[in-house]
């Protein structure tokens, strides 16, 4: 059991709670020791061990004896019953979009269906709509996002993916005996969603290889093993494949497998990849194609090679370009952690600053914040501002931008802050003329100074809605408004494609982490990656200017 299964299993249990409508003190019990399990750096089974599984943040005494009984036994006795009364397939319900517990538990009872497949089909003989409280668009909605899961089916976001694929490699690289190893594929392009999880390894003996990877506690099972592979199965099913080559083959081996097949294809056209044995990096491969350096994250053959060619690829930004964090939340709202914490938090990353955008007061499931309570959290920042050295927290809200694009707040209010993120967090569905119109009214109020994912995508669970990009992107440039990249890894929205217009237009981005705990702070790094697939420079990125430059963009000087 690793700390994410231990994770799942108890958002599992809070999930069948929930259908169950049960106490949602109990609920939250589950949701709050799951959360802090999942980001935990430490090993459960080592904290186990010196009997310290209480000592983790929101695992009360009733919730740790049923981790203990998961790490002593692989299961839950009290899981294994409730999955009796609320089969497995009724939770995977749960992850079509726009499907919550309640219509679950209604559609369960009502109709007795029990799995996905069967639910779709009850969609198509519109059988569904026959259920009160279920109407035509409904049923319409569940089975376009069925659709949508079927299409993304074993694909995984980069959160799952890439940490797991890391832990991979450097198990592997303990072993003295393999030289070199590296993540490839989709995965090192950064890709928001993955089929696989592909490694490079380079030994002298690919029996090693094999020793190796069978002693990795995270592989369910492995269905081949050979002198060139090693594959099978991960935990999260994810599907992963060792190549094993010789030393000398490494690098134009790591070119090879980074790039998509259009970008090899180009690439290797007039050179076979023989001619680069021995190569000592990838750049040296490159250059002896007489092209600069590639990034992996560009190497899709969408203009990178022809860019190459003529020394005029960009430079990209980096992780550490960031000096802060501009969409923040603490526990005035829906965050876990003091708006101290979260500043330790970003110190220690190295920022300069800070926005604190928690969110406001039409949102109170998230418990929005009203005028009085802004105006208490804006004294309580300006008191640890003058406490602190070297560091700013600017004063902020993620304001929602309500259905005809007026804001949560009034002008005056959102005139007394630093910094303006407005999102949309309800009515998804409106067509595309009025989503648009919305947006465009928030950016022209002149009170914004970031759109917080635009889309409102999340990957796997919800399309982005219908959008006239190059309207809002033409007004965002006019008004001095930046775009996010909120860096979740169910979300990276805006997505690449987006960001890369929005270089051409002129408008700036914000690669922000949306935290709403410390560790969420680490997201970061998925936005750079999604902002680097955009070809975007630390220039267009507003948290990597000096926080003097910052002020003055925000203040649309």
């Amino acid at each position: 059991m690793t700390n994410r299964q231990v994770a799942d299993i108890l958002n599992r249990i809070a999930d069948i709670l929930q259908i169950k409508e049960e106490n949602p003190f109990k609920i939250r019990a589950y949701r709050n020791a799951a959360q802090s399990i999942y980001y935990l750096d430490e090993d459960l089974r080592s904290l186990y061990k010196k009997d310290k599984i209480g000592d983790v943040p929101g695992v009360g005494r009733a919730v740790k004896g049923k981790i203990e009984e998961l790490l002593e036994k692989g299961s839950m006795e009290y899981y294994e019953n409730l999955l009796k009364e609320v089969p497995q397939g009724v939770l995977e319900m749960l992850s079509v979009p726009g499907i919550g517990h309640k219509m679950v538990k209604l559609i369960y009872e009502k109709t007795g269906i029990d799995n996905i497949d069967d639910l779709l089909k009850a969609a198509e003989e519109h059988r569904l709509r026959e259920i009160p409280g279920i109407g035509e668009k409904t049923e319409e909605n569940i089975k376009k996002g069925i659709e949508m899961l079927k299409k993304n089916r074993g694909k995984v976001n980069l959160g799952i993916a890439l940490p797991l694929a890391e832990k991979f490699r450097d198990f592997l690289l303990e072993d003295e005996r393999i030289l070199a190893a590296s993540v490839v594929g989709s995965l090192r392009r950064g890709k928001p969603l993955v089929n696989d999880i592909d490694i490079l390894v380079a030994a002298e003996d690919y029996l090693a290889v094999h020793e190796k990877a069978e002693q990795f506690t995270e592989i369910k099972k492995i269905n081949r093993k050979d002198k060139e592979n090693v594959s099978g199965k991960l935990i999260f099913d994810i599907d992963f494949e060792l190549i094993i080559v010789l030393p000398d083959d490494y690098y134009h081996s790591l070119v090879w497998t980074t790039g998509s097949k259009p970008h090899r294809a180009v690439l290797f056209s007039e050179i076979g990849r023989s001619s680069f044995r021995g190569a000592v990096s990838e750049k040296e491969i490159y250059e002896k194609l007489n092209m600069q350096f590639i990034p992996p994250e560009l190497r899709e053959n969408r203009g990178e090679i022809e860019k190459a060619r003529l020394n005029e690829l960009p430079v990209l930004v980096e992780l550490g370009d960031i000096k802060g964090d501009l969409h923040v939340h603490s526990d005035w709202s829906d965050g876990a952690h003091e708006i101290m914490e979260m500043v330790r938090k970003a110190k220690e990353k190295g920022y300069s600053y800070m926005a604190v955008t928690d969110h406001s007061k039409s949102l109170p499931i998230s418990g929005g914040l009203d005028e009085e309570r802004l105006l208490a959290q804006g004294r309580v920042i300006d008191d640890l501002n003058l406490k602190i050295e070297d560091f700013k927290i600017l004063k902020g809200i993620e304001v929602d931008i309500l259905k005809d694009g007026s804001l949560d707040f009034s002008d005056e209010v959102l005139e007394n802050l630093d910094i303006v993120v407005a999102s949309v967090h309800s009515n998804f569905k409106m067509d595309k003329e009025k989503q648009t119109k919305r947006i465009l009214n928030a950016i022209k109020s002149g009170k914004v100074n970031i759109i917080g994912h635009l889309t409102g995508r999340l990957l796997n669970r919800r399309s982005g809605y219908e959008l006239d990009i190059d309207g809002i992107l033409k007004t965002a440039a006019r008004y001095n408004v930046a775009l996010e990249i909120n860096s979740h890894p169910e979300r990276l929205d805006i997505d690449e494609e987006t960001a890369f217009k929005a270089k051409e237009y002129g408008v700036k981005i914000a690669i922000n982490s949306d935290a709403h705990n410390k560790e969420d702070l680490d997201l970061i790094r998925y936005g750079v990656i999604n902002a680097r697939r955009g070809w975007i420079t630390p220039d267009d990125v507003i948290n990597t200017w000096p926080y003097d430059k910052l002020v003055k963009f925000l203040k649309k000087e």
